[in-house]
């Protein structure tokens, strides 16, 4: 019996997109909350804002994919079987 080989879930080009548009977003925010017409102290909320959004974004797809990750191996666990590695000798009395 063959060990069946995962296929990658995405692509290389994939994964640089998401990269690509990743910083673009965060450069096209972080400049846009620069140059706003407003105080010191509203600018510095925004990019607080906006960290606490980006890092609880990154909270969150590690969870999704660590259920993901978890559901694929319990349903892998029901394909083997649990052998008992020695099951010693009997008691006797």
């Amino acid at each position: 019996m063959s060990t069946p080989t995962p296929l990658p879930r995405s692509t290389a080009q994939f994964y640089l997109q998401a990269i690509i548009a990743f910083a673009v977003s965060s450069v096209g925010v972080t400049v846009g909350i620069f140059y706003l017409p407003v105080d010191p102290w509203v600018r510095a909320f925004l990019g607080m804002s906006v960290l606490f959004v980006i890092t609880s974004t990154f909270t969150l797809a590690k969870c999704v994919r660590d259920r993901q990750e978890d559901l694929i191996a319990a349903e892998q666990a029901q394909y083997h079987q649990q052998v008992p590695i020695w099951q010693g000798d009997p008691v006797r009395s």
